[in-house]
């Protein structure tokens, strides 16, 4: 049976490292589950920036079960403790500096790696500068985040 978090635990490995500011540059951590389990990740590892975070949704396994083809939901975020920053100021410090290159060369990789194939050529992205819901952080951390929806075949490390 092909486990997709393994999978992408493994894509997201070879991510090389992220500068998040001047003096600070990590690679990126994967996890997944509901907003339960990511509080409980991050009361646990809180340093786990940037992070690329699978919520839950079906796997639908394909070709006799040699494959799976799911819309995968992420959730890309890194931590700005400066709640004071405008939108403007965000972008400039978290999107063009950590988020945009980390969904950029997370899509390569999804769509280069033999544990998986990006099946459709459009996919949706929304930008989350202070990322909350209704007006409650539920992340314990300030983020800035972007969401990436996109359908991915995952296969048992052969090319699809």
């Amino acid at each position: 049976m092909i486990v997709v978090e393994h999978s992408l635990r493994s894509i997201v490995g070879t991510i090389d490292e992220i500068r998040l500011n001047d003096n600070v540059s990590n690679t990126p951590f994967f996890g997944w589950g509901h907003k339960h389990e990511l509080k409980r990740y991050l009361l646990k590892k809180p340093d786990a920036y940037p992070l690329i975070w699978l919520l839950p949704t079906p796997d639908p396994h394909t070709d006799r079960g040699t494959s799976v083809l799911k819309s995968c939901n992420f959730v890309i975020a890194t931590r700005e403790s400066n709640k004071d920053l405008y939108n403007d100021e965000r972008y400039l410090r978290s999107f063009d500096v950590v988020l945009n290159p980390l969904t950029d060369t997370f899509i390569q990789k999804l769509r280069n790696s033999k544990l998986s194939a990006v099946r459709d050529l459009n996919w949706v992205i929304f930008n989350y500068p202070n990322y909350s819901e209704t007006d409650k952080n539920f992340t314990i951390d300030l983020w800035d985040a972007k969401t990436l929806t996109i359908e991915v075949k995952f296969n048992d490390g052969c090319i699809p």
